[in-house]
């Protein structure tokens, strides 16, 4: 092998030196055109030049006494504290930057990415329609930038808030309970966490909450969209008949909706017989009738009308009632009847059942008396009569034949 000259080596170093170096540009661009990795391993975008201030929307149209919300973005070269203060905001008009629940005056720029921040806007009530601009300043060590923002007030509805119900009526006995199913709609340009409240009658129970939050108190409706609502109205017991008006209130963030929603009562229906002495038996003598006091009571809320008197008894008796329809028993009322009671002519001594019921189409009760036949008097004279005269022959035989 032959040995390397010294021109050769000299040359052969200067290829690869040119090599490394063009290795070496080549990597470096590499790296500037490449995306900014993250710890994390996600790729972000990479870091603008100098400070910047953006807004997806930078105009809104708002109504007068409403609420226009910004959302803002603020990105840097890099990771620093940013001011930021609202200039040009006209009078009456109130200003607030906010980054996540706080109101902030400042922010914090990253490489992770830009930090959440909007800028809120409370137009006065009396504001007159127009374009009002206002400016967002941001300064930091890298530079000052500004973001001009636009709230046209406009004389038209920008949006309301409203409570409405499917159904809005219900009816029933003052035993139930009533559920309403609500809609909340929102349909402004900014989020809103209303405060839910329910009103009625003394006496009354009226539950607000969002449909499937039995323990919420709030409900937050973004803009543009909506959410159930769910009310359960309890009434007092004994709740007289009648129409009750409920009233539903949603407020929030200067938002006001209210629903009436409307319960008919329409009274229970309860019927009670008793005796007036408690007593649920009674005799009567073979071959005659008894009398009974019975009391019908309406232990409902609702008036009892055209209640009738039967009976059950058996085979052969009879049951008359004084009156058999009573015209009408108001709630709490109580009237007595008259039951007379007869049974079959050839019935024996012994106990019997009858049951004698009241009813209406609403409401029914039934109460069992038992009956004890005994045996008339007059079979009692007949006997000893018969059992005399048997006597009576027994001694005129003996003094006959006993002669003899």
């Amino acid at each position: 092998m032959s040995p390397i000259s010294p021109r050769t080596r000299v040359a052969g170093n200067a290829i690869l030196l040119a090599g490394g170096l063009l290795a070496t540009l080549s990597i470096g661009t590499v790296a500037q055109d490449s995306p900014i990795t993250t710890d994390t391993g996600i790729s972000a975008a990479p870091r603008p030049s100098e400070l910047t201030v953006s807004s997806a929307y930078p105009s809104i149209i708002v109504a007068a006494g409403d609420e226009a919300d910004f959302p803002l973005t603020v990105t840097g070269p890099i990771d620093e504290r940013v001011d930021l203060r609202v200039d040009g905001a006209p009078d009456g008009f109130e200003t607030a930057l906010h980054g996540g629940d706080a109101i902030v005056s400042s922010v914090f720029t990253s490489v992770d990415g830009p930090p959440p921040l909007e800028l809120r806007v409370r137009v006065p009530e009396d504001a007159t329609s127009g374009d009002e601009q206002l400016t967002v300043v941001a300064t930091s060590t890298t530079g000052t930038t500004s973001l001009p923002v636009d709230v046209v007030v406009s004389d038209a509805e920008v949006g309301d808030v409203a409570l409405s119900a499917k159904y809005p009526v219900l009816s029933g006995d003052s035993e139930s309970s009533y559920s309403f199913d609500l809609t909340l709609d929102n349909t402004t340009n900014g989020d809103i966490t209303f405060g839910l409240q329910g009103n009625g009658p003394d006496g009354w129970t009226v539950d607000v909450r969002p449909a499937g939050a039995d323990k919420a108190a709030t409900a937050l409706v973004t803009a543009g969209s909506h959410t159930n609502i769910k009310v359960t109205a309890t009434p007092p017991r004994f709740a007289p008949v009648g129409r009750y008006l409920l009233e539903v209130v949603a407020d929030g963030e200067g938002h006001t909706a209210s629903t009436d929603l409307g319960v008919e009562i329409t009274g229970s229906f309860g019927l009670a017989m008793d005796t007036p002495d408690g007593r649920l038996n009674t005799t009567v003598p073979a071959g005659d009738s008894a009398p009974v006091a019975v009391l019908v009571s309406n232990t409902g809320t609702a008036p009892l009308a055209d209640v009738k008197l039967t009976a059950s008894t058996p085979k052969g008796w009879n049951v008359t009632f004084d009156p058999e329809v009573v015209p009408a028993i108001d709630p709490s009322g109580t009237v007595q009847v008259q039951a007379l009671v007869t049974p079959a002519g050839n019935a024996v001594a012994g106990d019997y059942a009858v049951t004698v019921k009241a009813a209406t189409d609403a409401a029914s009760d039934d109460l069992q008396l038992r009956t004890t036949v005994e045996t008339s008097a007059l079979w009692g004279v007949a006997a000893f009569g018969i059992i005399a005269l048997a006597g009576t022959g027994l001694l005129l035989v003996f003094r006959r034949y006993g002669r003899r």
